[in-house]
């Protein structure tokens, strides 16, 4: 099986749309946006590293769209943000108003089965994605815990946001098919609570936490030494860690390198804007091209630079292309990972 990156999916000719906008597109985008609010959905609470790309993102995008609305953040944490996708999905106005940055694995979660995933993720707006993203799990620097090879010997409790989260999925399948020894404790409201949770020794590590959102929202970790960085979740090594071993070099078997590829290919779109199903057309290409003027635009890179934050934007076109490309995985290699991964809800037969 090959392994998802943006070059497989434009190879397969998946590529769709440009995000191009004509003058008479244009005028009837500003109509609308002018004076208006655009709802910002983030599925984790402020501070989080989502949040911060998300602001991160309003603080500018807003001077590129026609008419020049104003977007509000609205934070809405719960079950990994599956909460919020869904309500994007299902509750937003589909208007060109309302857009969201949700968890980049649960547009995989029908794929899985899982009927909480009130959405066809194939339909959805597709804006951009800030930058790609290296998950690790990682340890806190007094836990006994400061190499892979220590998770295969003793229990390692780490912190999670919910059943549909990274946080409780990635070490639930590293047991399975890595055989690690994460014990997951769930029921933390966001990333902050986990790091907090760590820092008073309540929790051994994290297991999901990304790279530039350490260096965004936890940087102190790096700059005191405070964290073990276990391994990256990742198909490619973060230049800034190359001994850090890639956790599809762990295993040994194909058969496992390949569910771990279906897993792990997701940090490509690490950061993903989205609007829900049915955006006028004129609107949604307003937004596509808001979005990539926003990752050129000086301001913007500059605020991303102080805050610590990784921009290596994909466009609109090559988020879904991913996203497409990772729907035609073959079935035994779905059926390799939903064995592993925690049980989730099968969706009732009609």
């Amino acid at each position: 099986m090959k392994r998802f990156t943006l070059a497989a999916a434009v190879l397969a000719g998946a590529l769709v749309g440009g995000a191009g906008i004509g003058p008479a597109a244009w005028a009837d985008a500003a109509d609308f946006y002018r004076g208006r609010n655009v709802n910002m959905l983030v599925g984790y609470g402020p501070g989080t590293g989502y949040d911060v790309y998300a602001r991160a993102v309003t603080r500018h995008m807003d001077r590129h769209i026609p008419g020049k609305p104003r977007f509000v953040v609205l934070n809405m944490p719960g079950a990994g943000s599956l909460n919020m996708l869904n309500h994007l999905a299902n509750a937003s106005p589909r208007d060109g108003s309302a857009v969201g940055m949700p968890a980049r694995q649960l547009f995989f979660e029908p794929l899985y089965g899982n009927d909480k995933a009130k959405f066809n993720p194939l339909e959805f707006t597709w804006i951009g994605s800030v930058g790609k993203d290296s998950p690790l799990c990682f340890t806190w620097h007094t836990s006994g815990i400061r190499t892979f090879e220590d998770t295969l010997k003793k229990e390692v409790m780490v912190g999670s946001t919910g059943a549909a989260s990274n946080s409780n999925i990635y070490p639930r399948i590293l047991n399975g098919i890595v055989q690690t020894k994460f014990k997951v404790i769930s029921g933390y409201k966001g990333s902050d609570d986990i790091g907090l949770a760590m820092e008073r020794g309540e929790l051994a590590g994290y297991c999901s936490f990304g790279w530039s959102s350490i260096k965004s929202a936890r940087r102190s970790w790096i700059e005191k030494k405070q964290i073990n960085i276990l391994m990256q979740l990742a198909m490619k090594k973060h230049p800034e860690l190359p001994d850090v071993p890639l956790v599809v070099d762990l295993v040994k078997n194909e058969a496992d390198r390949q569910a771990l590829a279906l897993v792990f290919a997701q940090g490509d779109i690490a950061r993903p804007l989205i609007g829900p199903a049915g955006v006028p057309g004129e609107r949604a290409d307003a937004l596509r091209a808001a979005f990539d003027a926003t990752m050129k635009d000086a301001a913007f890179l500059a605020d991303a630079q102080k805050s610590g934050l990784e921009v290596e934007p994909l466009t609109g076109a090559e988020m879904e292309a991913l996203v497409r490309e990772v729907y035609k995985t073959p079935k035994d290699v779905v059926q390799r990972v939903i064995a592993v991964r925690p049980a989730v809800p099968k969706k009732k037969s009609q």
